[in-house]
């Protein structure tokens, strides 16, 4: 199956495209007018006629695609949802202006199949680009963020929200989906000097994502029992065999095991002793899990040959490090760290 590549740049050669491309036979495809972009093996990359002044460029199985829809309840799309959902649309006003429509795959996952095909099939002086895990329609030198989409149909959203299922994956979805529109696409015009300029109004502004800080406040009631075990543990640290892995391994599990943590496995680890419970280690010196959770620290991110720090400490620099990674330890750990 060959890749195909398109650098549409009008309304009227989209319309030209689709007239001259000869509607797939056989008996698996009749009456559908499927009408391949390129190579007709990837049929559900295809031109759709929404009306005489639409046309959409399909990727197949999104919500507008009654064809490739991938499947849901009491849900058949329609022109109109292949409108709304398809990954590009290219429409010719009743004044003769011409406007493309950019748009990305439903849902918090990376949707690759949709990157391809945008990345395929933008009008020509327009780039699909991804930077920084997030996606961009590049015009000239400016870049117009293309979020995902959150927009669901009413049937699959109603069936979404009234699942009884209570996976961890399900709970995210109804905390996301929405049936109004989100405003993710982003529309493009033709000026009148034949260059595309975005349409106002149109598209998200990049989200912008605060760093995390200390919580200072609840930090400052542990202050003093953090200041304790750092200098417990570094003076037990050069008496503890590190180096030695079943030891670390020993602890390691012996700390999880310990809190008996729902879902946790010694083989795999995996899950997360709560912060709360882990302030109570640092907070009572007699706690049995005390020196589990400085060899947590101590052989944390060295490796299976490691050279440790807190057992080799010779200058005010060396000291320095350690306690900053100390520090980095401890607020992430003990939930001193907003979201």
């Amino acid at each position: 199956m060959a890749l195909t590549y398109s650098t549409f740049e009008s309304f009227a050669e989209v319309e030209h495209h689709y007239n001259n491309t000869t509607p797939l036979r056989g008996s698996t495809n009749a009456g559908k007018d499927i009408r391949p972009i390129g190579d007709r093996t990837r049929k559900y990359e295809r031109i759709v006629k929404v009306s005489p002044n639409c046309y959409a460029l399909s990727d197949g199985y999104h919500f507008g695609d009654a064809h490739f829809y991938y499947g849901g309840p009491n849900y058949t799309p329609t022109l109109a949802a292949m409108e709304k959902y398809a990954p590009i649309v290219w429409r010719k006003k009743r004044d003769g202006t011409e406007e493309v429509t950019l748009r990305n795959g439903y849902g918090q996952g990376a949707h690759n199949g949709r990157y391809a095909f945008l990345y395929r099939h933008t009008p020509k002086d327009m780039w699909f680009r991804i930077r920084n895990g997030k996606q961009f329609i590049q015009v000239g030198a400016a870049e117009y963020y293309l979020a995902k989409v959150r927009t669901a149909p009413r049937p699959v959203y109603d069936a979404i929200m009234n699942s009884p299922s209570t996976q961890y994956w399900l709970k995210r979805t109804k905390y996301w989906v929405m049936v109004h529109d989100d405003n993710s696409a982003v529309t493009f015009r033709k000026n009148e000097k034949g260059e595309w300029a975005h349409v106002e109004g149109t598209g998200q502004d990049i989200p912008q994502v605060k760093a995390p800080t200390v919580k200072k406040e609840v930090k400052a009631k542990y202050k003093d029992a953090i200041k304790s075990f750092f200098e417990w543990g570094m003076t037990m640290s050069p008496l503890l065999p590190l180096e030695d892995r079943e030891y670390r391994v020993e602890h390691s599990h012996g700390i999880y095991q310990h809190f008996k943590l729902e879902g946790y496995t010694a083989a795999y680890g995996g899950s997360q002793v709560h912060a709360e419970a882990l302030r109570k280690v640092v907070a009572n010196e007699n706690h049995p899990m005390r020196l589990s959770l400085w060899v947590m620290f101590a052989t944390d991110g060295y490796g299976w040959n490691p050279a440790y720090a807190v057992k080799d400490v010779q200058t005010k620099d060396d000291l320095r490090r350690v306690r900053a990674r100390f520090n980095s330890f401890i607020n992430k750990k003990l939930g001193f760290m907003t979201k």
